[in-house]
C-alpha cells in the first residue's frame, strides 16, 4: 500500500485530488474524493478514455499517460505522468496563468492554444473537456509553451442521448471544433474578467507553486 499525506498534495477538483507519488516525483496518484458515483468513477473514465486514445494513436505527446490503478492509505488511485517544466518545476495549468499570473503575454498564449487545436482536430485526438484547468503548458528553456491535457475522461461525459461523437469521426471532429473554438474564447474572457474568478482572500496560495 502507497502512503499519501498533505505534503505530497498537488491540488483539487470537484471529485478528485492529486497527489505526488512518494516513491516517482514523475508520476501523480489521483484520488477520488468522496463516495458518489461521479466521483468514483472518474478514473474509471478517465482510464477508459485515455485506452481509447492510445489504441487510435498509438502514442502522444500531447497527454498525460496514465499507468493504471494502485492502493493508497486514501483509497484507491489512479497513476498518471507528473507533467513538469524543462526546470522540474510543476507545470501550471492555463488556469493558473491565464487567471492567477499577473503577467501574461495573451496573445502569444492564445496562439499557442489554436495551434494545438488545430493539432488535435487535425489528427482526430478526440478529447472534449477542453477546459483551463484540463490543459497544462509545460515550460521550455526557450520560452515556449507546450500545451499538455491532463484529464482524458471527457470523452465518457460527452452529454448526448446517444454518444455518436465517440464512434462517428465525422461527429466528434465537429464536437472537437467547437470545443476549441470554447476554449480559445474562454482564455480570452476569463483573461479580460480574471478579478472575479480569484479568491476574496488575496493571501491565498495554492499547492505546489499555484497561485490561486
Amino acid at each position: 500500500m502507497i502512503s499519501l499525506d498533505s505534503n505530497g498534495l498537488i491540488n483539487s477538483g470537484k471529485v478528485r485530488v492529486c497527489y505526488l507519488h512518494p516513491a516517482n516525483p514523475d508520476l501523480v496518484i489521483k484520488i477520488p474524493v468522496g463516495r458518489k458515483k461521479e466521483e468514483q468513477q472518474a478514473n474509471i473514465k478517465e482510464l477508459r478514455g485515455y485506452q481509447m486514445l492510445m489504441r487510435e494513436h498509438v502514442d502522444l505527446f500531447c497527454v498525460s499517460h496514465c499507468y493504471g490503478f494502485v492502493t493508497t492509505n486514501r483509497g484507491t488511485g489512479l497513476v498518471c505522468d507528473c507533467i513538469r517544466d524543462d526546470d522540474e518545476e510543476i507545470s501550471k495549468t492555463l488556469w493558473d496563468v491565464i487567471v492567477c499570473q499577473d503577467e501574461c503575454d495573451l496573445e502569444y498564449i492564445q496562439n499557442v492554444i489554436g495551434k494545438f487545436c488545430n493539432f488535435l482536430i487535425s489528427k482526430d485526438i478526440f478529447v472534449f473537456d477542453l477546459n483551463l484547468k484540463n490543459i497544462v503548458l509545460r515550460s521550455q528553456h526557450d520560452g515556449s509553451f507546450q500545451p499538455v491535457i491532463i484529464d482524458l475522461k471527457g470523452r465518457y461525459e460527452s452529454h448526448e442521448l446517444i454518444p455518436l461523437s465517440r464512434h462517428i469521426a465525422y461527429l466528434g471532429r465537429k464536437k472537437l471544433e467547437r470545443r476549441c473554438n470554447q476554449l480559445i474564447d474562454r482564455v480570452i474572457s476569463y483573461r479580460e474578467n480574471r478579478a472575479e474568478y480569484q479568491p476574496a482572500d488575496k493571501a491565498f496560495k495554492g499547492q505546489k507553486g499555484i497561485t490561486c
